[in-house]
């Protein structure tokens, strides 16, 4: 008897350079609040002071929904033969963006393959699911290839070991041949990978 399978994997992207962005877009709006206020106080007086503040806040609100929607999360759930690729925005709302059979891919294999990039060109909609928006060229990102309707579409995610079962019973004429690193000890005793 075959055991159901069950693989979840839940991706954010690392900022990096967007930490400095939104640093600087906070300082800013700072400086837009005071501003307005202390002009319309000064232009105004006292009673243009209410409706400063109130444009303050309301830009407050504006500022942090617009950065709650620009938080992104993937989810990534492989439940048997099935995938399914679903984007999180502002940590609410969910986005079905994918959803397709392991047994329809065309092919499934690391980013490293020799046919990586003839698939990539040929795909209509591809989709990278990686911590890093600009995902490095090695070993440990996967991609699976499939067609649905009149599109050839390409996911792009980090791969997990415990995948390539999956991968491999669904799919086994189509999945590459991963070869699992093996650790060794060195001449100290300590275990490199």
């Amino acid at each position: 008897m075959i055991e159901d399978s069950f693989i979840e994997s839940h991706v954010t992207h690392n900022g990096g350079k967007n930490i400095a962005a939104r640093w600087f877009s906070i300082f800013a709006l700072c400086i837009v609040i005071v501003a307005v206020n202390f002009f319309g106080l000064a232009v105004f007086g006292g009673p243009a002071l209410y409706i400063t503040l109130m444009f303050s806040v309301t830009l407050i609100f504006g500022f942090v929904f617009m950065f709650k929607r620009s938080y992104t999360e993937y989810d990534i759930e492989i439940s048997n033969d099935n995938v399914n690729v679903a984007k999180i925005l502002g940590q609410s709302s969910r986005v079905d963006l994918m959803d397709f059979s392991i047994k329809d891919c065309i092919y499934i294999g690391p980013v490293t393959d020799d046919r990586y990039k003839s698939d990539l060109e040929k795909a209509d909609i591809k989709l990278a699911v990686t911590a890093v928006k600009k995902y490095p060229i090695e070993d440990s990102i996967w991609y699976l290839l499939y067609k649905e309707e009149n599109y050839t579409c390409m996911l792009i995610l980090d791969f997990k070991p415990e995948m390539y079962k999956v991968f491999r019973r669904y799919n086994p004429r189509n999945v590459a041949f991963y070869r699992a690193p093996v650790k060794k000890e060195n001449e100290t005793g300590e275990e490199n990978v």
